[in-house]
């Protein structure tokens, strides 16, 4: 395992965050289940959408409802449904994406629970936006390229 950044001594949010991130890269199996769903879901061109959901998000008629079905019903959208890997923060947002999306993955955070409500810039949120960015990065590295999203309203503007 490798860490990108030492601000230790900062003393700051960033500084817990940092040391988090920093514990939590993937795990050689978990790249390897990672890189197994960027495959069935990559475009030609091995691009894949990418949004992060965990349990406070994934509640029957909640917002992750709206999120596929915006793509079912939108403007030329259905077909990137296939494209679309939703990254599962906790054993819960897992089960419920799996019931209802085929490329699911869930991120293990050790020691952590990203499952209920996080506030805007509170320790737990900046913790779990460093784990987003710690697997956009294993991303990249697999040789993916992603679109990252959490709108609910996607329309294809792009000739993709």
């Amino acid at each position: 395992m490798f860490c990108h950044f030492d601000w230790a001594g900062r003393g700051s949010i960033l500084t817990r965050s940092v040391g988090l991130w920093c514990n939590l890269l993937l795990d050689k199996e978990g790249e390897v289940r990672l890189k197994g769903i960027l495959e069935k879901a990559a475009m030609a061109d091995k691009t894949v959408i990418i949004t992060t959901v965990n349990g406070a998000w994934t509640e029957p008629g909640s917002v992750f409802d709206l999120f596929l079905e915006s793509f079912r019903i939108g403007n030329q959208t259905r077909r990137l449904l296939n494209h679309l890997v939703v990254i599962a923060l906790d054993q819960k947002a897992y089960d419920r994406c799996s019931a209802l999306h085929l490329h699911c993955y869930v991120l293990s955070t050790h020691g952590k629970d990203f499952s209920g409500v996080v506030y805007f810039m509170s320790t737990g949120y900046v913790d779990m936006m460093w784990r987003r960015i710690d697997l956009l990065h294993s991303v990249l590295k697999l040789g993916y390229n992603f679109i990252f999203t959490n709108i609910l309203k996607f329309q294809q503007s792009y000739n993709i």
